[in-house]
């Protein structure tokens, strides 16, 4: 079931709408993105099976990949954190990660107590590998968009990755949806979770 759906069968009729969001302006983008979401993932869960990486290896290395690329130190907490693990998880992937080639260890030249972590050439390569077909499908549809079309998704796509995030941290803190359902009824079914699949 997709986010928001709430609908359960009414004897002889259709079912009740009682979704809190569905007047809301690209309420219908929203199963749009999710569908993307969704099949980016499971791209990325059959490349990673072909190279022998756990799932959680995927998006530490992501995280990793992602702070080298930004200039800016990555640390085991950090990946704890990302990706919401235990200690002894993190280390276990970080374990597996540096024992496949994939990250090395150094201390942080800014702070020598602190062990960074960093994506090796053979980590770049490899992903270049696991994601040319996605990346050559992907930019054969943006090279049919216009200067315009491109402009408002690389506008937005970062707003919208924003708000996922913001949502992620109402989540983890428990907080309430900002919108309840009627009284006497159901609350709406959130449906899957964006990018699980």
């Amino acid at each position: 079931m997709q986010a928001d759906e709430g609908t359960t069968s009414t004897p002889g009729g259709a079912p009740p709408d009682r979704s809190a969001h569905r007047g809301h302006r690209g309420f219908d983008v929203l199963f749009l993105l999710q569908l993307f979401s969704t099949e980016a993932e499971r791209y990325a869960d059959q490349v990673r099976r072909h190279y022998g990486l756990a799932h959680k290896d995927v998006h530490a290395l992501n995280e990793v990949m992602q702070a080298n690329r930004e200039g800016r130190p990555v640390r085991a907490g950090d990946i704890a954190r990302r990706l919401v693990l235990s200690g002894s998880a993190t280390t276990t992937v970080i374990k597996r990660l540096v024992a496949s080639g994939h990250v090395v260890r150094s201390v942080d030249p800014r702070d020598r107590r602190e062990v960074s972590l960093h994506a090796t050439e053979h980590a770049y390569r490899a992903g270049r590998e696991m994601f040319t077909p996605m990346t050559e499908e992907v930019l054969a549809v943006l090279e049919d968009c216009s200067d315009e079309e491109v402009a408002v998704l690389r506008r937005r796509m970062p707003q919208l990755t924003d708000a996922v995030r913001r949502a992620g941290r109402r989540a983890a803190e428990g907080d309430a949806p900002r919108t309840t359902a009627a009284a006497g009824t159901a609350p709406p079914d959130p449906g899957p979770v964006p990018g699980t699949g």
